[in-house]
């Protein structure tokens, strides 16, 4: 084969989507190349909390959020932060985003969520042990903790998909939940433990441990900024990037997260999407026991999470322009919190990290071929789960470039349930 030949696939995104699909496509005798902006890894896919679940499957926009909606749209809620003119100015979206939250779409959304984690969860564990990394794996569950007996028995609805779900799950009370995790300095009424969810130590460490898996076997990594996709002479696609550079490629995976609506806008598709924009910091350790697994911290609206660089705290949403100036105010505000739930130290960075969360109306990420044009291929929006789902989603893709059927129901992940 000449240099001058087009690859077979070129992804554009190495965010843990991107990652993971050019891997499953390399691995299935494709030749392939990753393009990025910059560092692999280090966008949206770096901010998580590490959580690889398989019960990570109630969509925000449940039948829930429009009980809560009087409260959210006071703009002081930990959970819920918003730029106003934002909001307006995405109104028809935002609307659109509450026409699902239907007990019937939330229903079947977790249903395929279910199905598409189960199939990421065990791919992750095959792609570990390949590669040896263990000391980044854990299997200590996921838990949620409740306050109130009120917030508690909000929670009946997710349970209630839990359960028609399969979900392995076990709860516990105040000293049994002292016992799980000692370090905890408040008194929690209730806590649930996801049994079988995992957790890694360093969602960026994982990032670049499967980069090192393609590129062992051969995958080509490259560093540019996209201009423009268009069509070659001889119906290929050309990748145009700045400094007068281009690739040619067959295929064209867009797995580009929070920029991939712009990309595909491009070629005049319509893409609904927004942000969910994410804080982080690392605390310190403190002088007792460290959270031993992720902690959702249900009445407050964070997660904490034990991280290689500290103890992260993650923020909940924030709806937002994806490039608007940064708004440390939520994630300062539930990260002192932490500190005092869990006896923590002050934060390591100066800065807090934030990253976007791509995310669709049905919050369902879109997989599969672009409806208009032949070699186009969506990978994007899995908005708050692209860690869990990441090697589920590279899995199907595959299938569907290779013409044979996957392994789960994919309708509902199809881009040809929206008119883009």
């Amino acid at each position: 084969m000449g240099k001058s030949d087009p690859f077979e696939v070129l992804v554009l995104g190495a965010g843990i989507v991107g990652v993971t699909a050019a891997l499953e496509l390399q691995s299935r005798g494709r030749r392939v190349v990753l393009l990025d902006r910059g560092q692999p890894g280090r966008e949206t896919s770096y901010g998580n909390s590490g959580v690889l679940s398989d019960a990570s499957i109630v969509i925000v926009n449940n039948p829930g959020l429009r009980r809560q909606l009087p409260k959210l749209v006071l703009n002081r809620s930990a959970k819920l932060r918003y730029d106003p003119y934002f909001v307006l100015r995405r109104m028809p979206w935002l609307f659109q985003f509450l026409s699902f939250c239907t007990e019937r779409h939330f229903e079947h959304a977790a249903s395929v969520l279910r199905a598409l984690q189960i199939l990421s969860l065990k791919i992750h564990k095959d792609l570990i042990s390949r590669a040896g990394v263990h000391n980044l794996f854990r299997t200590t569950g996921w838990l949620k903790l409740f306050r109130t007996a009120e917030s508690f028995q909000s929670y009946d609805l997710e349970r209630r998909v839990l359960d028609s779900n399969g979900v392995r799950y076990s709860v516990f009370e105040g000293k049994e939940l002292a016992q799980l995790e000692p370090g905890l300095k408040v008194k929690f009424l209730t806590g649930v433990l996801m049994e079988d969810t995992c957790s890694v130590a360093s969602p960026a460490a994982l990032c670049d441990v499967y980069l090192d898996l393609f590129e062992a076997d051969g995958g080509d990594v490259r560093e540019g900024n996209v201009t423009m996709l268009a069509r070659s002479s001889d119906n290929n696609w050309k990748i145009f990037l700045e400094n007068n550079r281009s690739i040619e490629a067959n295929n064209v995976v867009v797995a580009a997260g929070p920029w991939s609506a712009e990309i595909a806008g491009w070629l005049r598709y319509r893409i609904p999407m927004a942000w969910e924009r994410g804080y982080h910091l690392h605390l310190e350790p403190g002088p007792g026991p460290a959270p031993s697994r992720p902690i959702h911290d249900v009445d407050r609206g964070y997660v904490m999470s034990p991280q290689q660089q500290g103890v992260r705290v993650t923020s909940g949403v924030e709806l937002a322009y994806r490039d608007a100036p940064r708004d440390s105010r939520q994630i300062n505000t539930v990260a002192a919190v932490a500190r005092e739930t869990a006896g923590l130290g002050p934060p390591i960075e100066s800065e807090p990290w934030m990253g976007c969360r791509p995310t669709l109306p049905d919050s369902l990420p879109m997989i599969g071929p672009a409806t208009r044009h032949n070699g186009l291929w969506f990978d994007f929006g899995h908005q708050h789960i692209g860690l869990g789902t990441s090697t589920g989603s590279a899995n199907i893709l595959a299938d569907m470039m290779d013409g044979v059927a996957p392994t789960i129901a994919t309708s509902a992940f199809h881009p040809s349930r929206f008119r883009i």
